[in-house]
């Protein structure tokens, strides 16, 4: 009986099926989610990231709820843009604001850039370690230094200043068939608002999910839910996959939010091709905007530090340490 040749074989070395799509993916940018077989890629944000499942599925929506006048909600938006612009995403931005978000994308660092200055020669031992940096999942970025305008080539803006419902999806959905082989991230930024029509509306949003399912496409709607009505509200929520509700806290130096500059309220996260429930911590989100970093963290209180803990001698305990006789 001859031997069946390696390649006929149904028996493979565990981890070896597959290896290198689950780490990069087959799209630029994206990997393979550890709740399903669906391909993820970053919001731009780490911390973000590990609080919707590793990273943003394609073919889903992301919400963003402005509770206020939207001061920190384009945050997230020029992160978005800017990680996939860092990827070689196709990046449709719709909206009033998206001009200057494109002029003020923040900056990914630079990471270790003391060992790509030394001899090549001292790097081929660790030429694997190498080449997974260069293409990592995700990058952190400095908000203090801004990128250069030739690098927004691939972003495409919709100019018309009159449009319709029918013109914005007609825009979107030529931007999505002419780059089947990419990932396109569209940026939506309060478009046809305020809201005149809602049937119109949500027929918008019904069909651009729709098209989102069937392509790679992920997208980043923002939206005042302060001046929708209730209803309005609750089924653009259900048509979304990741909604998110942002909060500006006021910036008092007495407060004990003081280090913190707003609220990130996880509002839905859908669970897409998947039997297992993956575990979303769906506690509220503290999120400070530095220098060079963009954080979401949980608000911890500081530990009690000190020494010797004063008591009132009048507290039950002293009283009860202090007594000789005790009448039942």
């Amino acid at each position: 009986m001859t031997r069946p040749s390696p390649q006929s074989s149904g028996f493979r070395k565990l981890g070896t099926v597959g290896a290198a799509s689950k780490e990069t993916g087959s799209l630029k940018g994206t990997r393979t989610s550890l709740h399903s077989t669906l391909q993820q890629t970053s919001t731009g944000i780490q911390s973000l990231d590990l609080l919707l499942g590793n990273g943003i599925n394609l073919s889903s929506s992301l919400l963003i709820q402005e509770q206020d006048r939207g001061e920190y909600s384009p945050v997230f938006a020029r992160h978005f843009i800017s990680e996939g612009i860092t990827h070689g995403h196709t990046v449709v931005c719709i909206g009033e604001r998206v001009a200057s978000w494109l002029d003020n994308l923040p900056k990914p660092i630079e990471q270790n850039t003391d060992a790509q200055t030394q001899d090549e020669d001292s790097l081929k031992i660790a030429w694997r370690y190498k080449r997974k940096i260069q293409t990592r999942f995700s990058h952190s970025y400095d908000m203090s230094q801004q990128r250069p305008s030739e690098d927004i080539s691939n972003c495409r803006i919709f100019t018309n200043s009159d449009p319709s419902y029918d013109d914005l999806y007609i825009f979107i959905e030529s931007a999505v068939h002419d780059n089947e082989d990419n990932v396109v991230r569209i940026v939506l930024d309060r478009p046809m608002f305020p809201v005149a029509d809602e049937a119109a509306f949500l027929r918008f949003h019904y069909n651009l999910r729709k098209l989102s399912a069937k392509k790679n496409v992920v997208t980043l709607c923002l939206y005042p839910v302060r001046t929708m009505s209730d209803s309005l509200s609750f089924y653009l929520t259900q048509l979304y996959n990741y909604v998110l509700s942002v909060e500006s806290l006021p910036r008092d130096k007495k407060s004990i939010f003081k280090d913190y500059h707003g609220i990130l309220h996880l509002v839905k996260v859908a669970n897409m091709c998947t039997f297992t429930m993956p575990l979303h911590d769906m506690t509220d989100r503290f999120f400070k905007v530095q220098r060079k970093k963009f954080i979401i963290e949980k608000m911890h209180l500081p530990p009690d530090l000190s020494e010797t803990v004063s008591r009132s001698s009048n507290s039950p305990s002293a009283n009860c340490a202090s007594s000789k006789g005790i009448d039942f």
